[in-house]
């Protein structure tokens, strides 16, 4: 996985580097944003790789080229998100208004890589790429309007939002490699995105700062749950959720609820739902181990 996610790395330099139609100023500022989040990896490239490698009868050096595109718009996108948030202190948010123009750069450079590249089925390719980028972008537009306030409404907002995201990887990788794609693949990785997410809400809801969903009046699923509950912690919530009335929030309380009265144990149980469908998708799938133990990985 190291040496995989250094070509990633290594391929995302040259791109960069190579790019004549960026100045200087712009390029420095697209390598300085990577550096800043290098160290989390480059999952949705492996994912394309990995679904390349397991499908393909003749492997291409320029896979790793598509990854690196791959990371580039996924690298826009949380970008575009923190922004919007405006919850993190990345170098990006200093600067927000050049940001903007390094995300655009991103996501034309991402389409431009990809069609450029010498892959027979790179126009089919390019076409997912818009397909599942919109679904996300469309998804990313229903959380902030956030107007998702019940179990079903926030799933399919998050299939969206995050499981485009993840299904575009692995997605790309198999049409690359054989023209064509599968439903046992779109199915798996879309619900991988969607596990991914969930695991987010209930982390976000341990740590009382910016990024607490609850504190910046947020519906995820754990805070849906403690809406539907009827006792003292849900309405010191629900009146703290209403602009209209200031109140006090019981941090230890909240918590304590959260934890004991069911809504991060109702999250948990939606989480291991999907990963029950995505191993059940997963299995009628030929790769190889390593590939698979690596998706499991995620599913966790």
């Amino acid at each position: 996985m190291v040496e995989l996610y250094e070509r990633i790395d290594e391929s995302l330099d040259t791109l960069i580097r190579s790019e004549v139609l960026i100045g200087g100023e712009l390029r420095g500022m697209l390598q300085s944003f990577i550096k800043e989040k290098k160290n989390v990896g480059y999952s949705f490239g492996k994912l394309c790789v990995i679904h390349y490698e397991a499908f393909a009868e003749i492997q291409s050096e320029e896979i790793y080229k598509v990854a690196a595109a791959i990371e580039l718009l996924i690298l826009s996108f949380d970008i575009i998100d923190d922004l919007q948030d405006n919850d993190t202190d990345y170098i990006w948010s200093k600067t927000p208004d050049l940001s903007l123009n390094v995300t655009i750069a991103m996501l034309v450079m991402t389409s431009k890589i990809i069609r450029e590249s010498n892959f027979k089925h790179k126009n089919l390719a390019v076409q997912l790429l818009e397909k599942y980028a919109l679904f996300s972008i469309n998804g990313q537009q229903l959380d902030l309007l956030d107007s998702c306030r019940d179990e079903q409404s926030y799933l399919q907002m998050t299939e969206q939002k995050s499981g485009s995201l993840t299904a575009m990887s692995c997605l790309i990788g198999e049409v690359l490699a054989k023209g064509e794609v599968s439903s046992q693949v779109e199915e798996y990785s879309k619900y991988i995105g969607i596990i991914q997410q969930i695991k987010n809400d209930i982390q976000d809801l341990k740590t009382w700062d910016s990024k607490n969903d609850l504190l910046n009046k947020k519906y995820t699923l754990p805070i849906i749950f403690l809406f539907s509950t009827e006792n003292d912690v849900s309405k010191s919530v629900k009146e703290y959720y209403n602009v209209d009335i200031v109140t006090f929030l019981d941090n230890y309380a909240i918590e304590k609820e959260l934890t004991n009265g069911g809504a991060i144990r109702y999250a948990i149980a939606i989480k291991n739902l999907y990963k029950h469908k995505a191993l059940n998708n997963l299995e009628d799938v030929t790769m190889g181990n390593e590939s698979k133990d690596f998706i499991k990985k995620l599913m966790k």
